[in-house]
């Protein structure tokens, strides 16, 4: 009996390991377990408790706000233009860079676009340096202090 146990185990153990390879991407571990795998099926039963706090770390983060760095790409007061051409330069950096949030934001009187959340100003510096080579007709760029969404 022993034996047969341990062979099930091993054949549970191997299954579960070429279908974490093999499978996308899914909401939680539970799920994995309960997809069919040849023939077998695990039924998992427990509180929505616990399956609220195994999504919690996959589906939805926090976010806070902390201090840290970001690029500030644009600042200008031409009361004509430089809401649409903050809006135009954030637009054109978040296409190219999908990873950098770009916050455009007015404080009387001016537009502003700053990119990023970094937490150490070396992070900022690296992705500085990268954007001055991509975009060299935005000299006005720099790395300021601001508050910077971290999430957790």
């Amino acid at each position: 009996m022993n034996k047969r146990i341990a062979n099930l185990l091993s054949a549970f153990i191997l299954t579960f390991s070429l279908s974490a390879i093999a499978a996308p991407a899914d909401t939680s571990i539970v799920s994995k377990l309960e997809r069919p795998q040849n023939g077998a099926v695990v039924k998992v039963h427990q509180s929505p408790e616990l399956s609220a706090m195994l999504l919690r770390d996959t589906v939805s983060m926090d976010e806070r706000l902390v201090p840290g760095y970001r690029i500030q790409v644009f600042s200008d007061n031409s009361q004509k233009k430089a809401k649409e051409m903050a809006q135009e330069r954030a637009k054109t950096i978040e296409t190219t860079y999908p990873e950098l949030t770009a916050y455009v934001t007015f404080n009387s009187p001016f537009w502003r676009v700053r990119v990023g959340n970094f937490s150490s100003y070396e992070e900022a510096a690296i992705k500085l340096r990268e954007l001055k080579k991509m975009y060299p007709q935005y000299h006005d760029m720099r790395i300021v202090k601001d508050n910077i969404v971290e999430k957790y």
